[in-house]
């Protein structure tokens, strides 16, 4: 059974984007991680050609470029912060 959290834990969201060719994804701390989020889905479902793109960001990948043709997919994650 799923285990309840209390809602004064912290959580905080990262980034996740799935690269061809790699393993692991690639995992970014960001101060606003939605709109990065959208960003990196609009430039994926862009019919442009392939560009590179850069993404700073504040954990310890403090920044990424890619190329817009590697790029596979993104999603968020929420990651409960416990005993802090």
């Amino acid at each position: 059974m799923a285990q309840q959290f209390n809602s004064k834990q912290k959580s905080k969201v990262a980034l996740i984007i799935f690269v061809k060719g790699s393993i692991a994804p690639i995992v970014l701390y960001l101060d606003e991680p939605n709109k990065v989020y959208e960003n990196v889905q609009g430039i994926i479902r862009s019919p442009q050609p392939p560009k590179f793109f850069e993404i700073e960001a504040n954990g310890p990948i403090k920044k990424v470029t890619f190329v817009t043709a590697e790029v596979t997919g993104c999603a968020l994650q929420e990651e409960i912060l416990f005993g802090k």
